[in-house]
């Protein structure tokens, strides 16, 4: 072979893999809530680059090992929510129809596996939450999980937003979140020693609040070793609440 076809085929290697990193670097775990579907509502579970259906070309460990949670006022413990593959033309999501009205919590989680960045293994975790409220009273009182070992809780008064992040049940200082929304807004803020950040929510609309904690952990899993693991946190919620 010619050192000039080598070099393109060592190119064309190169790029493939960027893309293939990219692409998965790119995926996060979305819950999104349709209230116009089935008789209180369907909740979707992507894992893509935002939260809408993709071709879910990395969904399997999520319909493997994947967990998803419901939690309310009246019954504030989250309980297994049953969630089934949905598929359409080029499309693959998870999908459930849910058993209450709002006000309401869900929650997923799955350990994705081991993926290579550059020469770290990372074990990959991923979180999400979708806080479907109408009051701040509601939210105050279900946003916490009892499930998610990474978690992100909002809390409200008026337009300032608190949020506090949480390992293990334990403050989470000096994570970087950033939240997105209405207009524009995009803010990037670090978690004090208690793990809380506060920002203002004046325009009405969906704010998302992104986050990730890492573990500088080695082992094994499924066969693959990793240096580190990495817990990728993702929540969506309308703002701002009803007093």
């Amino acid at each position: 072979m010619s050192l000039q076809k080598t070099t393109r085929s060592f190119v064309l290697g190169l790029v493939a893999f960027g893309c293939l990193l990219s692409v998965a670097s790119a995926h996060y775990l979305w819950i999104t809530i349709d209230k116009k579907t089935g008789e209180n509502g369907t909740t979707n579970i992507y894992f893509e680059g935002g939260p809408g259906p993709g071709d879910g070309h990395y969904l399997d460990p999520f319909i493997e090992r994947g967990t998803t949670w419901i939690r309310t006022i009246d019954t504030p413990k989250s309980a297994v929510l049953k969630v089934t593959e949905t598929k359409k033309p080029g499309k693959r999501w998870l999908s459930a129809e849910l058993p209450v009205a709002a006000p309401r919590v869900i929650d997923s989680y799955a350990m994705w596996g081991v993926y290579t960045y550059g020469k770290t293994e990372v074990l990959l975790h991923y979180y999400s939450k979708n806080v479907d409220v109408s009051t701040a009273a509601e939210m105050n009182k279900i946003a916490r999980s009892d499930k998610l070992t990474f978690d992100v809780a909002p809390s409200i008064d008026g337009e300032t937003v608190t949020c506090q992040a949480t390992w293990k049940g334990k403050p989470a200082p000096n994570c970087k979140i950033n939240i997105r929304g209405p207009k524009k807004f995009n803010v990037n803020l670090s978690t004090d020693e208690g793990g809380r950040i506060t920002f203002t929510a004046k325009d009405k609309g969906v704010y998302r609040v992104s986050t990730k904690f890492e573990e500088n952990e080695s082992g094994t899993q499924d066969d693959k070793k990793y240096d580190l693991r990495r817990h990728h946190f993702r929540m969506l919620m309308t703002l701002p609440l009803a007093d």
